[in-house]
């Protein structure tokens, strides 16, 4: 019993030479070392990955762990696990990393200067807003958030979300008939996100940014991308309206040009054709699929209206 009561909790083999301050746990110093890197290795993500003992899993503090590892790791550990990760794409066009999003840490302004910046712009949004009745809403939202947001007023723990969801719900339905105002009401709702301060609910915040606002411009290239499917911007589509488009045109090209071998090389023989590629089955006369081709005596009429149309495409 006491040979087992002096080896390391991981290995089981090496005597221990260390003990963890608060549970007492106790390891060689090469398994903790190798079980603290590998936890920090797999740290990466939009949340924060505490360090825990791998025996009871109570958290150990930074400042004890970090005694068994190196600089490196130490440093991985801080990059991987900001409180304010911001989600970013890379740019399709130049790789460049776009984040919507940023830390409030890294914020240059003042609250009372994002506040002036966030008033501002919902003043020119309104006035740019060429719907009567859709002004009037967004006029209602700028006085809510003024009253809210006067000088010296204090901000309790849910009142900036309480203010996203008044204020961008009536950007964004205005957006849907006005698309000029997209990127004014985009940076407005940024702006509200930077004003969180408490880690998780800003994190869950610029998801909702992303939700209401996903098309974003590359800084870096100019160009345009959405940040929940990593496309080309596509306005007006959802990601699945956009992807079943881009399947549709590459299937229709691919699709249009055998029919068009097929029409000026086919002159003789049954009228159907199996794709080398797919295996798709078809008339070539009509392009139809063969199931739903003519079958029997055909009706020469139907199928050269059919045969036209698809020429025209």
């Amino acid at each position: 019993m006491y040979f087992w009561l002096q080896r390391c909790s991981i290995c089981l083999d090496q005597t221990y030479n260390l003990c963890l301050e608060n549970c007492r746990d106790q390891f060689c110093k090469d398994c903790f070392s190798r079980y603290i890197e590998e936890t920090v290795n797999q740290s990466w993500g939009l949340g924060v990955t505490r360090i825990k003992c791998p025996v009871c899993q109570e958290i150990i503090s930074q400042g004890e762990w970090c005694r068994y590892v190196s600089s490196e790791i130490v440093a991985k550990y801080n990059k991987f696990n900001q409180p304010y990760r911001p989600y970013s794409r890379y740019c399709l066009g130049c790789q460049h990393s776009v984040a919507p999003c940023q830390s409030p840490l890294a914020q240059e302004l003042s609250r009372e200067s994002r506040l002036g910046s966030i008033a501002n712009d919902l003043d020119l949004f309104s006035k740019s807003t060429k719907d009567h009745s859709l002004s009037s809403l967004v006029d209602e939202v700028l006085r809510h958030f003024l009253t809210t947001c006067q000088r010296g007023s204090t901000f309790r723990i849910g009142r900036i979300q309480e203010l996203y969801h008044q204020i961008i719900p009536v950007l964004r339905k205005v957006v849907s008939h006005q698309k000029d105002l997209y990127d004014l009401a985009s940076n407005i709702s940024k702006q509200l996100v930077a004003l969180e301060i408490i880690p998780e609910i800003w994190k869950q915040t610029q998801f909702r940014h992303i939700s209401y606002f996903p098309m974003e411009t590359c800084m870096n290239c100019g160009d345009k991308l959405c940040l929940q499917c990593g496309q080309v911007a596509h306005f007006g589509l959802s990601c699945l309206e956009h992807l079943k488009s881009e399947l549709m045109q590459s299937t229709n090209t691919e699709y249009t040009s055998t029919i068009q071998w097929k029409l000026n090389h086919t002159d003789e023989g049954c009228n159907k054709v199996d794709c080398l590629q797919c295996g798709y089955r078809f008339c070539w006369r009509c392009g139809s699929a063969w199931t739903q081709a003519e079958l029997g005596v055909p009706d020469m009429h139907a199928i050269d209206a059919k045969r036209q149309s698809i020429q025209s495409l």
